[in-house]
């Protein structure tokens, strides 16, 4: 297997992944405000994850590895860098909505959930 490479990006770096995003059923929203993490092996964008800066708190947006790619520890990669990069912000607190197959995750990471969704489950955790 090729080597795992995790790190801070461009919306421009991570375009190559957006249909693979998209087929998946989930939106891609890029503004002044997102930050992007990529993983790649080799040459090729195989998952991704987001943040976007609130004034009040940092939203977590597009958790997404390709399938063929998934149960290798990938999304455990780009979640640990995104949470190396929020820690270093000053702010109090991190919200996100979870699908059913990342809920699990974020619960583990600490997260609460603030209410009961039908397909998306709101979560928080506060920093301070």
């Amino acid at each position: 297997m090729e080597e795992l490479t995790v790190s801070r990006m461009t919306f421009e770096e991570i375009a190559p992944i957006v249909p693979y995003v998209i087929k998946g059923r989930m939106r891609v929203r890029n503004t002044e405000n997102t930050i992007w993490f990529g993983a790649k092996m080799g040459d090729e964008v195989v998952g991704i994850v987001s943040c976007v800066l609130r004034r009040e708190y940092v939203y977590y947006n597009t958790d997404f590895v390709r399938k063929d790619y998934r149960s290798k520890g990938i999304y455990r990669r780009l979640f640990e860098e995104r949470d190396k990069f929020v820690f270093t912000l000053n702010k109090d607190l991190i919200k996100a909505k979870c699908t059913p197959y990342s809920l699990n995750h974020y619960l583990k990471n600490g997260f609460i959930a603030t209410a009961k969704g039908r397909s998306l489950t709101p979560v928080e955790k506060r920093l301070r």
